[in-house]
């Protein structure tokens, strides 16, 4: 089992502490990309409160996160299509008698 991290940091008003098995360094990183985005949100919603920020960011997290999963999927079958026709084509190639050329 990995060991656990305890992170703690200040987010808005509320301080968190997250129990993870990524190290502080990730976690520093991940701390400025939420805050990043958090900010990014108030600045085009200034009068929306805590919690509304908090569920937008949610959402646009999701929808991110369902984005590059949708775009993975796609590279895998694609990866899997080509390996199937190398192998196809190393099959041929094998079955095919030799020619000596001289």
């Amino acid at each position: 089992m990995k060991n656990k991290n305890r992170y703690k940091f200040t987010f808005g008003e509320k301080t968190l502490t997250l129990t993870t098995d990524k190290d502080n360094l990730f976690m520093e990183e991940v701390e400025r990309v939420a805050k990043e985005k958090y900010n990014a949100i108030k600045e085009k919603l200034p009068q929306a409160d805590n919690e509304t920020l908090a569920i937008l960011m949610t959402i646009n997290s999701l929808s991110t996160q369902l984005s590059r999963e949708i775009e993975v999927e796609a590279m895998e079958k694609e990866l899997q299509e080509l390996r199937l026709r190398a192998i196809d084509d190393l099959q041929e190639k094998a079955s095919q008698p030799e020619t000596d050329e001289e």
